[in-house]
């Protein structure tokens, strides 16, 4: 059955009273406290209706109603009004990043700690796979013999060295001349990239220094990244115990709790959305069985046009979406401007 705009005007006061005071919400609340246009009993009316078509619910059969999963994901797919961030708060996400020296991972962990400290949730940041990170410079340097040090600079301000050993003592002429001939092609593409594709195509142009041929496999191979853990930077944990109140919510924050404690969740939870542009909002159970009681509001983050991870927060399903959307777009916004700035 689809929604009337009576429906659709009480689910919304009904989630909008019961995010705000956390308790059942009854016809009397919602006549006294919004201006709905209805009598007690005409309210009472949609009430019923909207719990038969499982939007709302009952704790109890005398009490009043709360949203279900089912209300929740209608409410913030088609009633939420987004609030555009003030200015005083979008200078206070600014001004956080202002401490930092642009190392990516002072610019992520700073980020968790803003979405945790504006939402009052916690905020989670998923970092980039290290196949994810593009090449700034590469430099080949003689070491001894046939051995060379290959150090490699990425965007991210990561510093990769890799000792390579060649066919023969190279001098280190030569290898400036093949170290220049890899900046001018491959600079700004990730590892996979480089291997694939970029290689590939400079030993069929056949224009670069008669040494790069000879030890361009080697060079490859050495590229192939490091795929250990991505990062993730957590903050907040301590805003989730003053979300989850009630006696009865003490199990909801046990089960946030333990998927925060989860890295792999948390990484696939996150790493599903770091290749989608926009918000998402992830509610209760159509996350993970665990997730009763629990939303995630998630963004992925760019560096120059590449998607490289992702960003959110947790907390309870009884959060302030009209607030939480808008300072995840803005922030996720934000970092991908600073990573895109200090990896040229």
């Amino acid at each position: 059955m689809e929604l009337s705009q009576r429906h659709r005007m009480i689910l919304k006061a009904t989630v909008d009273e019961f995010i705000q005071e956390n308790r059942p919400v009854g016809s009397k609340t919602l006549f006294d406290k919004h201006d709905i246009g209805l009598s007690p009993a005409s309210i009472r009316t949609v009430l019923k209706e909207l719990e038969e078509m499982g939007y709302l619910a009952s704790r109890h059969t005398s009490g009043g109603r709360i949203p279900t999963e089912i209300g929740y994901r209608f409410y913030v797919d088609s009633l939420v009004v987004l609030y555009e961030l003030t200015i005083k708060e979008k200078q206070r996400i600014q001004e956080e990043y202002l401490k930092m020296q642009f190392k990516l991972d002072q610019i992520l962990k700073a980020t968790a700690s803003v979405l945790a400290s504006l939402s009052n949730s916690a905020g989670v940041v998923l970092g980039p796979a290290k196949s994810l990170d593009t090449l700034k410079h590469v430099e080949l340097i003689h070491v001894h013999g046939d051995e060379v040090l290959m150090i490699m600079v990425m965007r991210s301000g990561a510093v990769l060295n890799r000792s390579v050993f060649l066919d023969r003592n190279y001098s280190q002429e030569e290898l400036y001349q093949i170290s220049k001939y890899l900046n001018d092609n491959a600079k700004g593409y990730d590892m996979f990239e480089i291997q694939e594709k970029v290689i590939p195509s400079l030993l069929l142009r056949k224009d670069g220094p008669l040494d790069f041929y000879k030890v361009s496999g080697v060079i490859s191979a050495a590229m192939t990244p490091d795929n250990s853990e991505v990062s993730l930077y957590i903050d907040g944990l301590k805003n989730l115990y003053g979300r989850f109140k009630d006696e009865d919510e003490e199990e909801r924050l046990n089960q946030v709790l333990s998927l925060l404690d989860d890295k792999r969740f948390l990484t696939r939870m996150f790493g599903d959305y770091s290749e989608h542009d926009g918000v998402y909002t992830v509610i209760g159970k159509d996350g993970d069985g665990r997730m009763g009681g629990v939303s995630i509001i998630t963004s992925g983050y760019r560096m120059g046009e590449k998607r490289i991870g992702a960003m959110g927060i947790i907390g309870p399903q009884r959060m302030d979406y009209h607030r939480a959307l808008p300072l995840v777009d803005f922030t996720s916004k934000l970092v991908s401007e600073m990573i895109t700035r200090i990896s040229k």
